[in-house]
């Protein structure tokens, strides 16, 4: 993958759901605007982006309220 996950967070994924990328990895998507419409957009997008299947179980807002989980996670499932 030439680009990182965290750039393709920002420059694809954030940049369709029009929701600025935020300076601080902890900050809170419900802050930034993300509703539960947008929260549907990003699992879509990541499992698109990153081809990757995200299990049920894991559909929780707490496993993606930050950019930082979202990294975390990502980096997970594409290494794994």
């Amino acid at each position: 993958m030439s680009s990182s996950i965290e750039d393709i967070l920002r420059d694809e994924i954030f940049a369709e759901l029009e929701i600025e990328y935020p300076d601080d990895r902890n900050a809170n998507l419900l802050e930034l605007g993300i509703d539960s419409a947008g929260f549907i957009k990003l699992i879509v997008s990541m499992e698109s982006k990153f081809n990757i299947a995200i299990p049920d179980e894991d559909l929780l807002f707490e496993k993606f309220s930050t950019a930082g989980l979202i990294i975390h996670y990502l980096t997970e499932k594409t290494i794994a």
